[in-house]
Parts: C-alpha cells; structure tokens; sequence
C-alpha cells in the first residue's frame, strides 16, 4: 500500500511540475520576453561654435535643466570689438552714401547749367552765322561765337559725364553699405554664441567644462540627457525564433533591475535592419568549415509609455526585462514613427 501511495505521490508531483512547465511553455510562446534589454535614449552633446575662454559655467553634473537654460559663457570681449567695428564700417559707409548724393545732386546742377549755356551759345551762333553772311559782324565775333558754342558743348559732356560718374559711386557705396551690414550681422551673431545654452530638457551629464578653461569650435563641453517623451526607449534583442510573434504596436511590460516591484508599459516601436553582428566592427566570418550555428538576437525598439514613466526613474544603460504580449491586438503607431515602415509582418 505504501508503495502505491508513493507512486501516486510521485506521479502527482510529476504531473504538476509537467502542468507548470507547460503553462510556461505556452506562455513564452504567446508572450515572447528577454533579459537581454537595456535602456537607451538620446544624448545631446553641448559644445562651443566659437573659440574662446569660458567666463562661467552655470551647471554641475546630474543637474536637470530646461530647454533655453544658460550651460555657460564666454569672454565677449573680443567678439564686442569686432561688432563695435562693424557698426562703425556701417556709419562710414552711410555717411559715405550720403556724401555721394551730395555729388549727384551737385552733378545734377551743373549738367543743367551747361545745357542752358550751351543752349545760348548755340543761339548767338546762329545769330552771328547770320550776321557774318551779311558781312554785319567781323570775322572775329562770328569766331567767338563758334569757339563758346564748341566750349559750352564739351562743358556739357563733361557735366554729363560727372554726374554718370557720382551716379556710379552711388551704386558702390550702397554696395558697401549692404557689405557692411552683413559684416554687422555676422558679428553680432558670432557674438550670440558667446552664450551656451541647453537644447533640450534633461539632466546634465560628461560635464568637463570649467571656468578659465579655453575652449576651441566643437569641443564638448557637456551632454544633455532627456529623460522624458521619446528620447527615451528600452532596447531589447530578442532571440530570432521570436520574431515570428512580434509586430511592430504590440504592447509590452518592462521590468527594470533598479526596481523589480514596479511594471512599465510600452510597444514594439520598431524592429532593427540587422543584428549586432551584421553591423559589428568586424563582422563574424561564418563561412569556415568548423561552423556552429548560434541563435541569433535582433535589437527591437520598445517605446516607454510617458504616463508609467513620469518620474523619469528609467536612466541610461539600466537592464530591463521586457514581455510582449503577442495576443493583443497593436496599435495604430503615429505616421511620424518611421519605424512603423519596419515591420517585416
């Protein structure tokens, strides 16, 4: 009789650990999950777009700061200079100007009065031609007059010429005056830069800035992490005999190690190009003749739910568990996700 209790205890126990090996089986099967996951985001690097020396520095590092928010600055003095020097080129090309319209108006003025003296040489010619046919003038008045109406003549070109000329200077000098300005406008646009500030919301990180220190165009000087929205994801690699089950929309729960009591949610966002493999510095060599095949893992996407991630308590490089529920219907992911185009199913 014992030994019959036994078996059937036995048995019993068999069954149920056969009964929970399945429900996990079929589980896994219609929940796909990996611990291979991580949390990624964005990362904005801060850095200078002059060469300079830094005057202050208004952040530490882990510090949370707003988009607009002043990282640091640099010494304006030279860069002041430069647009003190360039307002000055455009008050002396302005005033240029208005000396060149001076000249035309002046110009203007004298081209009419050598056309009204040539207008009256031209008339007395005409008089005295006239006179000298009928021999009621000497040669030599009929002489002078020729020679007034050949000088008011070349007056007047020249006069004509001059204002050309004074019209022609006007044209450089509002040239110039747009030169000026531009040369202005780049100046207090360099001078701008002089004034570091963060691009976006998010917590200060890799800060190696430091007051006095000189600092040349592109040197980072901080990285701004944002913690919120979709600068934030998990990144899960999941096995490729997985794939099969995961579209892109399905929903998933996170589980981060930094605090294993509390769920997040998200949804497949995207599904890579490639494995880590394909795109690896130096990918591996399968075609040898020991190969071994190995499972391998695609990286997927998962977009973090902003309401269960309010807090911002996901950071970077933190390890996730990621499930996703491969039984719920997906959801309709926004046509601004490119990622939405990925979905090989």
């Amino acid at each position: 009789m014992k030994k019959w209790i036994s078996l059937a205890v036995i048995v019993l126990v068999l069954g149920a650990v056969a009964l929970f090996a399945y429900r996990d089986w079929r589980h896994s099967q219609r929940h796909p999950n990996t611990d291979d996951a991580y949390v990624g985001g964005d990362v904005f690097a801060v850095s200078s777009l002059i060469p300079g020396r830094l005057a202050t520095v208004e952040v530490t590092e882990n510090q949370p700061v707003r988009k607009g928010q002043v990282i640091a600055t640099i010494d304006p003095r030279d860069y002041d200079a430069a647009v003190q020097q360039a307002t000055a080129g455009l008050a002396e090309a302005r005033s240029a100007i208005a000396t060149n319209r001076a000249q035309i108006a002046q110009a203007k003025a004298r081209t009419t009065a050598d056309a009204s003296r040539l207008a009256l040489a031209r008339i007395n010619l005409q008089r005295f031609s006239e006179l000298f046919q009928r021999n009621s003038v000497p040669k030599q008045r009929y002489d002078d007059a020729v020679t007034a109406e050949q000088v008011a003549a070349a007056d007047d070109v020249a006069a004509r010429k001059a204002l050309a000329a004074a019209e022609a200077n006007l044209g450089v000098a509002e040239e110039r005056i747009k030169v000026q300005q531009t040369r202005l406008a780049t100046a207090e646009l360099t001078r701008s830069h002089c004034t570091i500030v963060a691009p976006v919301d998010g917590v200060v990180a890799r800060k190696s800035a430091q007051a006095g220190q000189v600092v040349a165009p592109g040197q980072p000087l901080c990285a701004i992490v944002p913690l919120a929205g979709g600068h934030i994801w998990v990144e899960a690699n999941f096995k490729e005999t997985d794939l099969r089950r995961i579209r892109v929309g399905l929903p998933a729960t996170l589980v981060a190690d930094v605090n294993p009591g509390r769920t997040y949610r998200g949804w497949v966002e995207s599904l890579s190009a490639g494995t880590g493999a394909a795109f690896a510095l130096l990918p591996p060599e399968n075609a040898t003749g020991n190969w071994v095949k190995i499972v391998q893992r695609l990286p997927v996407r998962i977009a973090i739910d902003p309401g269960s991630n309010a807090d911002h308590s996901l950071r970077l490089g933190l390890s996730v568990k990621v499930e996703v529920d491969a039984t719920a219907e997906p959801r309709v992911v926004p046509a601004a996700t490119p990622a939405a185009a990925a979905d090989p199913h």
